[in-house]
C-alpha cells in the first residue's frame, strides 16, 4: 500500500494539464480544510526521481491544494507515485470524470489530448467508461469557437443542446446556432439554420442536374468535322 506523506504546500504544484480548468467556488471547501484539515491525501509525482529536495506536480487533488491554500495550510497529505506522462493525463481525466467534474468542452479537450498521445478511441472508451460515439462527439466539438462555447456554458447549455448541433454539417452554421443555446431563441435558430441547409443541399442537386443534362446535350449535338475531299488529279495526256 502506497505510503502517505506530508509535503510542503510550496513544493506541489498543479499539472499544467489539468482536464479542469475550473476550479469553481472554494470558498466552503477551504473553510472545511480550516476547520478540519485535509481528509483525503494527493496524489503527486516527482519532478526529479533521485533528488530529495524534488518538488512535485499534482495529479489528483488540486481542487484540495487551492482550497488548502486558501485555509493557510503549510503541508499537505500526498501520496507519490511514478507515472508517465500519458499515464497522468488518463489518471487526472477519469478521476475528473468520475466526479462529474468536467464540461463538456474540458472532456472534448481531454480526449484530443489523449488522441495525441497516441490512444485509439477504442482504448479511451475502455478507460473512460465513455462510449466511442460520445469520445467522437466530444472531440468535433473542438471544431467549434471556443469562447462562444464558454458563453453556452454559462448560459446553463445542455449536452442535448450540443447534440442539437450534430444535425448541422457545416462549423459556421454550429457557431451561429452555439451563440443560441441556453436561450429561448435556440430552437427557433436551429429549425431556421437546418431550413437553410436543407435549401443549400436542394439547389446544389438542382445545379449539379442542370449542369450533367447541358454535359450530355453538348455531347450529343457537337458538330462532327466534315470528311476531307480528295482532289482529283485530271488523267494523263
Amino acid at each position: 500500500m502506497p505510503q502517505i506523506v506530508n509535503i510542503a504546500i510550496d513544493r506541489l504544484f498543479p499539472h499544467a494539464d489539468n482536464p479542469r480548468k475550473d476550479l469553481g467556488d472554494l470558498s466552503e471547501l477551504a473553510a472545511s480544510i480550516k476547520a478540519s484539515g485535509i481528509l483525503q491525501n494527493l496524489t503527486v509525482v516527482p519532478d526529479e526521481l533521485d533528488n530529495s529536495n524534488t518538488d512535485f506536480t499534482i495529479i489528483i487533488g488540486h481542487r484540495r491544494y487551492a482550497a488548502a491554500k486558501i485555509a493557510g495550510l503549510t503541508e499537505l497529505p500526498c501520496v507519490v507515485v511514478e507515472m508517465s506522462e500519458r499515464e497522468q493525463l488518463q489518471t487526472m481525466l477519469v478521476e475528473n470524470m468520475q466526479r462529474s467534474d468536467l464540461t463538456v468542452y474540458e472532456q472534448a479537450q481531454g480526449f484530443q489530448m489523449m488522441l495525441n498521445m497516441g490512444d485509439s478511441v477504442a482504448e479511451i472508451a475502455e478507460k473512460s467508461g465513455f462510449s466511442q460515439t460520445t469520445i467522437r462527439r466530444r472531440v468535433k466539438l473542438l471544431d467549434l469557437d471556443r469562447q462562444k462555447f464558454q458563453k453556452a456554458e454559462s448560459r446553463g447549455a445542455t449536452l442535448n443542446d450540443y447534440l442539437e448541433l450534430d444535425k448541422l454539417d457545416s462549423p459556421e452554421d454550429k457557431n451561429k446556432a452555439l451563440d443560441a443555446i441556453g436561450t429561448a431563441n435556440f430552437n427557433s435558430v436551429l429549425k431556421s439554420l437546418i431550413s437553410e441547409q436543407e435549401i443549400r443541399k436542394k439547389f446544389a442537386e438542382w445545379t449539379e442536374i442542370a449542369d450533367s443534362s447541358r454535359r450530355r446535350r453538348c455531347k450529343c449535338h457537337k458538330v462532327q468535322p466534315r470528311p476531307r475531299r480528295r482532289r482529283l488529279l485530271p488523267p494523263d495526256s
